[in-house]
């Protein structure tokens, strides 16, 4: 039997986006959040997955620091107003895919997708803010003095998985295999790209499955070494079969343009807004998304309107989660996205 960790933070009132009736913030991780898709003969079928026991695999400092940021990163949205705030003329809907109150397909709606969204394994970087942590050593992220900020150590440049992160990544295989994605999207950073072809290796048949990579689900930009990647030939001499056609610059140019600073939490959102404009003009109906937790966190409560709390709480390392996203024209807005 997969162990399962919860936690409960009280959450306040003004940050409770949509569901005045929640009264927790709430996490469960057995292998993981799986709200997902069973298809059999292309049949949906929701249904909850556990890969298989999966004690030890997150530790009690991961899960409490991902129950801090969910309060604590709310909190900076909800201050720059970007809990509230439209990004664009399309609303953008997540539902657990089993959801008994599915969204009403209308003349508003423009189009409906199934998206998977996962979170990379555990990265060094991630190890090393754990055991800084453990150490009872405070992080500023903001800062340039790599004795108070690991993340921006020159060697931190694109850190790949732990072997922790493997087996967390391994430890979802059987419940990504039951999916049916039609296409694979991963940010270019290497724990991302690493997370899928662990995660997602019984789809790692580009011919039926397409694998894409996209600067616009990649983690925030500036300042964090460990948010830097490699150049693109680089990575595509190690991965060939992933398309990195949609990267314009073969250096990180977008890094590299934020010099000392991160980007900020409403520039990371618009990113996010406009990289969910590419998803819906993608024709495929059921995609799998390989990102990051800040960048996770942003998208599912500042850019989507998600009532549901347990869907919008900090991701763990390896964690999937699977909604119905729809794609609605605002009132008052013909809903162009340049389609």
């Amino acid at each position: 039997q997969a162990h399962s960790y919860t936690y409960r933070a009280e959450t306040p009132t003004h940050l409770r986006r949509r569901s005045p009736s929640s009264k927790f913030i709430m996490l469960k991780s057995g292998a993981v959040i799986f709200l997902t898709l069973s298809s059999m003969s292309r049949q949906r079928t929701s249904t909850c997955v556990n890969a298989f026991s999966t004690s030890g695999l997150w530790t009690p400092i991961a899960i409490d620091a991902a129950k801090k940021f969910t309060i604590s990163q709310r909190e900076k949205l909800d201050q720059l107003g970007a809990l509230d705030k439209e990004f664009g003329p399309i609303q953008i809907v997540g539902e657990p895919i089993n959801s008994l109150d599915a969204a009403i397909d209308d003349d508003a709606t423009i189009r409906t997708k199934v998206i998977h969204f996962q979170r990379h394994g555990q990265g060094y970087h991630n190890l090393i803010c754990d055991m800084w942590r453990e150490a009872g050593k405070p992080i500023d992220f903001d800062s340039t003095d790599p004795e108070l900020n690991p993340v921006m150590r020159p060697e931190m440049v694109d850190p790949p998985l732990t072997e922790l992160g493997r087996q967390q990544c391994i430890s979802v295989r059987e419940g990504c295999g039951m999916l049916s994605p039609e296409l694979i999207i991963v940010s270019p950073l290497l724990r991302c790209i690493q997370t899928a072809k662990l995660s997602f290796r019984d789809h790692a048949d580009t011919a039926a499955t397409p694998w894409v990579s996209h600067e616009g689900c990649r983690e925030e930009l500036g300042l964090l070494t460990g948010n830097k990647r490699r150049p693109i030939p680089e990575i595509r001499d190690d991965y060939p079969e992933i398309d990195f056609g949609a990267i314009e610059h073969d250096e990180d140019e977008l890094w590299d343009a934020f010099g000392d600073r991160r980007e900020t939490l409403l520039e990371k959102s618009e990113r996010i807004y406009g990289f969910l404009e590419y998803v819906m003009q993608r024709p495929e109906s059921e995609i799998a998304i390989v990102s990051h937790s800040a960048y996770l966190f942003t998208l599912l409560n500042a850019v989507m309107d998600i009532e549901d709390e347990e869907l919008r709480s900090w991701f763990l390392t390896g964690e999937v989660r699977s909604l119905r996203v729809s794609y609605r024209r605002r009132k008052g807005s013909d809903g162009n996205s340049n389609e």
